[in-house]
């Protein structure tokens, strides 16, 4: 296990490293640099070094003095930090092999849509749907992914269509789920959200992990996890901070990347017949294994198919998360349903209902599972003031506002008034 290294040095290498960024990354064959362990015979050390990534070692009587960053007996240095030469080489991963299947077919048609399945925009082949989110301006359900997978394209607009599944595993316009809404490639990222559009149902769930209650920020030495369409749940630790590097997309060009983050599997090193991510997890979400936050956006990875040069690349979520305005929590915002109570407590949070009609009825539950139920319009073109309850008072009449039928509601409500239920059913028992 390797050892947790300070913020302080941490933050002191990377502004060793930016003094020389730009020049390294304008070198013939360096692929990127970054901050993170030293890596010796296959092995992450505890020693915290100024990394160059290149395409190829070339032997040190080959080079030039000057294009010597380092060699094994005469380790140069920048500060205090040693430096440390690792070959790979990156790409966007959207190409892929077939997996076999399991129980739920990642590269087949699902309802309710989840996190971890095929998913692309027509013109691409298929990547991942990292998870559902909620849009902070207007509430709405989107999935979150790359821009190359949701978008593909320098042209692409707001509106386009994407497929679930991709159209390398069979997607068809009959497939189409949701539209595109927002995206960002650019220095800090490659991600973009679509707009679901009501055809199947969803869940928050991920295949084979939890629901993402937050975002949180990478740290060096943290264990982490992803689902991907390909390689499915597969773990890694975090090795690399302040990651820059120039990927090639098709019809863009080149894009330089600033302040990314670096994955390689779990020890023991080097990797053997282990896969932490390949073509097609593109839009996986990397999550914090000690508290299922949200740290990362996979985009890239390494093109060396052999699993000893296994290494991933993501762009830090809360970075994400601020930019594209999503949340991993559902969002009501005013003027398009009834906003909850900001001070609530989980023993009465169920019984305090706000109604506006003829709009949206929502329903608070305990750790803020929320539910919007199209309501009925008892009083036409009127919106009710909203009756509220002081906060630790706990009032119900006995007298239903209205009867809900779950059978009847659309299949996307159905998975959160199941818990809703079981949650008010938990709190009478334990009256």
């Amino acid at each position: 296990m390797v050892r947790k290294i300070s913020e302080k040095q941490i933050s002191a290498a990377i502004e060793e490293l930016n003094k020389v960024r730009k020049s390294w990354m304008k070198r013939e064959g360096v692929t990127a640099c970054d901050v993170g362990y030293k890596i010796r015979d296959g092995k992450l050390t505890n020693e915290l070094s100024i990394r160059v990534h290149v395409k190829r070692k070339i032997p040190q009587q080959a080079l030039n003095e000057y294009e010597v960053f380092n060699t094994h007996d005469n380790p140069q240095s920048l500060g205090d930090f040693p430096i440390d030469v690792i070959e790979a080489e990156y790409a966007p991963e959207q190409t892929f092999e077939l997996v076999g299947e399991e129980a739920i077919d990642r590269t087949d048609r699902v309802d309710p849509l989840i996190g971890g399945v095929s998913v692309g925009n027509p013109k691409v082949t298929a990547g991942t749907l990292g998870a559902i989110v909620y849009d902070t301006e207007d509430g709405s359900a989107c999935i979150l992914s790359n821009w190359h997978i949701l978008c593909g394209s320098a042209p692409c607009s707001v509106g386009e269509s994407i497929y679930q599944p991709g159209v390398y595993d069979g997607g068809t316009a009959a497939d189409t789920v949701a539209t595109l809404k927002r995206w960002k490639l650019n220095s800090d990222m490659d991600a973009a959200i679509a707009e679901l559009n009501g055809a199947r149902g969803y869940t928050r769930d991920i295949i084979g992990l939890s629901p993402i209650p937050d975002s949180t920020n990478p740290v060096l030495g943290m264990n982490v996890t992803k689902s991907g369409r390909t390689t499915e749940v597969t773990q890694g630790i975090i090795d690399g901070l302040s990651a820059s590097l120039t990927l090639n997309y098709s019809g863009v060009g080149n894009v330089t990347f600033f302040n990314q983050i670096h994955i390689v599997p779990r020890p023991p090193w080097p990797a053997v017949d282990y896969e932490v991510s390949a073509g097609g997890d593109s839009g996986s979400v990397w999550i914090e294994e000690a508290t299922g936050k949200a740290v990362g956006l996979h985009f890239a990875g390494e093109t060396d198919p052999a699993p000893a040069s296994e290494h991933a690349i993501a762009s830090p979520m809360p970075k994400i998360v601020q930019d594209l305005k999503i949340s991993f929590k559902p969002i009501f915002c005013k003027g398009l349903v009834c906003i909850p109570l900001t001070i609530c407590s989980p023993q009465i949070c169920w019984k305090l209902i706000k109604i506006c009609i003829p709009e949206l009825i929502t329903v608070c539950i305990p750790e803020i599972i929320c539910a919007k139920l199209p309501c009925l319009a008892l009083l036409p073109n009127m919106c009710l003031a909203e009756t509220v309850t002081k906060p630790f008072e706990p009032w119900f009449d006995g007298n239903p506002l209205i009867v809900i039928d779950p059978a009847k509601l659309p299949a996307n409500l159905r998975r959160s008034f199941r818990m809703m239920f079981e949650e008010i059913q938990r709190l009478q028992d334990e009256d």
